[in-house]
């Protein structure tokens, strides 16, 4: 037989097993009795569902084989303190609509409420975790699926010498964690070397430390999330490639607090997220080739802070309101990009002229201002920022552009917020667009002018003429 031959023999065969394991499967329901729960995961086959009853049922329990553990409404595995509640060590195992307390306290044997253990496509689903050092702990486990999930855990909000983490990935690739709430962790979600991990639809708060942790991590996608109340929402560490899209980091606060932290990140995309009310918006230290586009940032503190470590970034698209510094640099010179050569962002602390009317301002706009780049150096500083000395030095930089600390200005910045956000409506300025052009395709002309704007500025110029014309007579 040839190889073609022997490849179809095994997918038959394969397919023989599954339908017959389905076919014996049986559905065995287990009532709350010491020493039940274990037994009848014991004398399970393989594609096996157990049913544990209502009421309490004692920990550990352990899953070696590929069989479906099943809450019935009220049923509950406590652990009693020690170790982990249940361990899977067996690929496809699954647990579903079940209530799990009481693991044990020890971080150096990842005591939790589920821990997996080189078990690849292990689906964990409706778990509710209390009372539990982890929440869920997977070592070399690929393929793992966490979804629909509500985890608590024992540590203060904001208190980072708080131990164990809500979701903790080691060497388990292609992960899917959607639709999950984690609270009162160290990190809501810790990822050490888990590459295209998708994290989708969570709500991350109220951590020790970091809603979501990343070290090592590649090509990993971040959509939809609620990052709030951390220390930071975001920490992304030596990870590269990361798609951040339609997320939420609102309300991360603290003296040294982050809605999304970028450490050696690079060639990542950052797309139509919000940031509001957070310390730093965004951190990025040594991070490079990243594009940041259409995205809030509102009611920060600091929106974008950018080390001298970070080249190739483009911001572009974006709308930044009421932030109390826009962007705060500590280099004078940077290959850094505010517009993506069409078109920049919207700030709201600037004052925009487009006299072609084409959504595009016609003078360039500096967001770093010189009290952002001292404040970036001396922090203390910032008590400051509403001064009426802090005051008359923006006025000076508009007045005399030298006086400005960096040479980083946004060449097109928008006159107006919606049009940061037209392009995905399948409005405004298009991706290929020239300075000008819309997207619609009707090729708004650069010699294009907003006539009435022209025909005011024209008055002011003839009456000034005319007042130098009628003083000079008079003298």
């Amino acid at each position: 037989m040839n190889v073609a031959g022997r490849a179809v023999a095994t997918a038959a065969l394969a397919a023989m097993a599954s339908a017959w394991t389905h076919a014996d499967a049986a559905t065995v329901t287990v009532p709350a009795r010491p020493g039940a729960a274990a037994a009848a995961i014991a004398a399970a086959a393989p594609g096996d569902v157990v049913v544990l009853g209502r009421g309490r049922h004692a920990g550990p329990l352990r899953l070696d084989r590929a069989i479906t553990l099943r809450g019935a409404p009220g049923a509950v595995v406590h652990g009693g303190g020690h170790g982990s509640v249940i361990e899977i060590a067996a690929p496809r195992a699954r647990v579903e609509d079940l209530e799990i307390r009481g693991s044990g306290n020890r971080v150096i044997t990842g005591d939790a409420a589920v821990k997996i253990l080189g078990s690849a496509g292990v689906v964990l689903r409706r778990i509710v975790a209390r009372d539990v050092l982890y929440g869920i702990y997977a070592e070399r486990s690929e393929s793992l699926s966490v979804e629909d999930s509500r985890l608590r855990g024992r540590v203060r909000p904001l208190d980072e010498a708080g131990s164990g983490n809500g979701i903790h990935l080691w060497y388990s690739h292609d992960a899917l964690l959607r639709g999950n709430t984690v609270e009162r962790f160290a990190d809501g979600v810790y990822l050490s070397f888990a590459h295209r991990t998708h994290v989708a639809g969570n709500e991350l708060r109220d951590q020790g430390r970091y809603g979501l942790h990343t070290m090592y991590c590649q090509e990993s996608r971040l959509e939809r999330n609620r990052f709030t109340r951390n220390v930071a929402g975001c920490a992304i560490m030596f990870s590269n490639g990361l798609r951040v899209e339609g997320n939420d980091f609102v309300h991360n606060r603290g003296p040294r607090t982050y809605g999304l932290l970028l450490r050696d990140c690079s060639a990542g995309t950052f797309t139509g997220n919000t940031f509001a009310d957070n310390t730093i918006a965004v951190f990025m230290d040594n991070s490079n080739r990243n594009r940041i586009r259409e995205n809030l940032f509102q009611d920060n503190g600091w929106a974008l802070l950018v080390f001298s470590s970070c080249a190739g970034n483009e911001t572009a698209r974006n709308v930044f309101l009421n932030n109390d510094y826009p962007v705060a640099l500590d280099m004078r010179r940077s290959d850094n990009r505010f517009d993506d050569g069409a078109v920049g962002n919207f700030w709201s602390e600037n004052a925009p002229y487009d006299l072609n009317a084409d959504g595009v301002s016609d003078v360039p706009y500096s967001p770093v201002s010189a009290f952002a780049f001292l404040s970036k150096q001396y922090p203390d500083l910032s008590v400051l920022a509403k001064s009426p000395a802090v005051a008359a030095i923006t006025v000076a930089e508009r007045v005399f552009p030298a006086l400005r600390p960096s040479e980083i200005v946004d060449n097109r910045p928008l006159v107006s917020p919606g049009s940061a956000w037209q392009e995905r409506r399948g409005v405004g300025v298009s991706r290929n667009a020239e300075p000008g052009a819309s997207a619609g395709g009707h090729g708004t002309d650069e010699s294009r002018v907003d006539w009435a704007a022209a025909a005011w500025f024209g008055g002011l110029l003839a009456a000034g003429a005319a007042g130098l014309v009628l003083a000079r007579g008079r003298a």
